[in-house]
C-alpha cells in the first residue's frame, strides 16, 4: 500500500497544480497529470487524511491590507503560560498564523481584523486576558508584497499546469453575501452544491458569489501543505530597515526570490518583514550574505527561526507540522479568547 506520510512525486505534483488551480476540476486534475479523476481524487483524499495538504480559503491579505487591517504580533509569555496561550489562540478566528518561534520573542501572530478599533480591542483587551502574559508588539501592516498564495512546489513543467484565467480586474467590496460564502468554505474545495445547503441559497447564485470573490481577487484560495514534505523544513522571519524611497523596490525583489513567503511593509523603525522557507538551518546565513550583496538599502535587524507553526492560514497543525483541523479565517468574529 502506498504510504500517504511520504507522498511520492505524484502527489506532489497534485499538490502543485491545486496550488495553482485550487478549485479546479478532478477532470481538468487529471488531464493535466495524466491519470484518471478517480485516480487524482483518491490520492488527494489521502493527502487529506494524512494532513499533508489542504486547499483553505481566506480574504486575500494584499487587498485587505488596503482596506481593512492587517498586523504581526509578538507576544512575550511566562515560559509555563506558552502552551495554553497557543491552545486558545488557535481558536480565535482572527489570528490566521501563529509560530512559536526563538530569538526574542515567544509567540508571533498573524491577524486579520476589520479595521483598527477591532485590532485594539483584541490586543488591550483579548490578549491581556492570557495567563502568564509579559507583554505584546504590535506591528500594523501597511503593505503586502506577496504572500503564500504563490508559493509552489515546482513539481510540474510548465506545460503540464492546469491554466488558470487571469483576474477580471472588476474590484467587488466585501459585503454581507460574499462573508457568508467564505463562512461556508471551511474547506477551499467545498463544492457551490455544499455552499448553497449550508447557506439556503441557490447553487447558481453561490457560484455567481464564488466567481464575483475569486475573479475580483477579494478571495484567496491557497493548498496549503504541511512543510516537511516540501523540502524547505526550516522556517525563519526576518525583520528589516529600508529607507522610504527604496522599499517598493526591494520587496519587489524579495518576492522574487524561491524562499521569501510572505513579504510586508509594517509600521516602526523595521519597516520590512519577511517570511521564509529554507533548505537548511545554513541557508540562514547564506540568504543573508544573498541579501547583503544584492540588496544595498537593506539593513537586517533580526532573525528568528520558528520553532513550530501551530497554525498557518486558518489549518492547525501537530509537531510533525501535519494538518490536524482546521479554523476558517473570519475577521468580522467576535475574538473573546477564555
Amino acid at each position: 500500500m502506498r504510504d500517504v506520510l511520504t507522498p511520492d512525486e505524484m502527489d506532489l505534483q497534485l499538490v502543485h497544480t491545486l496550488q495553482a488551480a485550487p478549485r479546479a476540476t478532478w477532470h481538468e486534475i487529471g488531464r493535466s497529470l495524466g491519470v484518471d479523476p478517480a485516480t487524482a481524487t483518491r490520492r488527494w483524499q489521502g493527502l487529506v487524511e494524512a494532513g499533508s495538504a489542504r486547499v483553505t480559503a481566506y480574504p486575500d491579505v494584499r487587498l485587505w491590507a488596503q482596506d481593512h487591517c492587517n498586523a504581526f504580533i509578538e507576544l512575550d509569555l511566562q515560559p509555563t503560560a506558552r502552551a495554553h496561550a497557543v491552545e486558545v489562540l488557535s481558536r480565535v478566528p482572527q489570528i490566521a498564523s501563529i509560530s512559536i518561534v526563538s530569538s526574542g520573542r515567544d509567540l508571533f501572530l498573524t491577524v486579520l481584523t476589520p479595521d483598527l478599533a477591532t485590532l485594539s480591542r483584541l490586543v488591550l483587551q483579548k490578549l491581556q486576558q492570557l495567563p502568564g502574559l509579559r507583554g505584546t508588539r504590535t506591528h500594523v501592516v501597511t503593505t503586502v508584497y506577496g504572500e503564500g498564495n504563490h508559493w509552489r512546489l515546482d513539481a510540474l513543467s510548465p506545460k503540464r499546469r492546469v491554466y488558470t484565467p487571469p483576474k477580471t480586474g472588476n474590484r467587488p467590496v466585501w459585503n454581507d453575501h460574499y462573508r457568508e460564502v467564505l463562512s461556508a468554505l471551511d474547506d477551499g474545495r467545498t463544492p457551490a452544491a455544499d455552499i448553497a445547503a449550508r447557506t439556503a441559497k441557490s447553487g447558481s447564485t453561490v457560484r455567481r458569489r464564488l466567481n464575483e470573490m475569486i475573479d475580483g481577487g477579494l478571495l484567496s484560495l491557497r493548498c496549503e501543505v504541511a512543510q516537511p514534505i516540501t523540502g524547505w523544513p526550516v522556517a525563519a522571519t526576518f525583520w528589516a530597515r529600508v529607507p522610504p524611497d527604496e522599499l517598493h523596490r526591494t520587496a519587489a525583489t524579495l518576492t522574487e526570490l524561491p524562499e521569501v513567503r510572505l513579504c510586508a511593509a509594517t509600521t516602526g523603525a523595521d519597516n520590512l518583514v519577511m517570511t521564509l522557507w529554507l533548505r537548511s538551518l545554513g541557508d540562514v546565513q547564506r540568504l543573508e550574505a544573498e541579501l547583503a550583496g544584492k540588496l544595498p538599502a537593506l539593513t537586517l535587524t533580526d532573525r528568528a527561526v520558528t520553532l513550530h507553526a501551530a497554525k498557518r492560514m486558518g489549518c492547525l497543525l501537530d509537531e510533525a507540522g501535519r494538518i490536524t483541523d482546521v479554523v476558517p479565517i473570519d475577521p468580522w468574529a467576535s475574538a473573546a479568547p477564555r
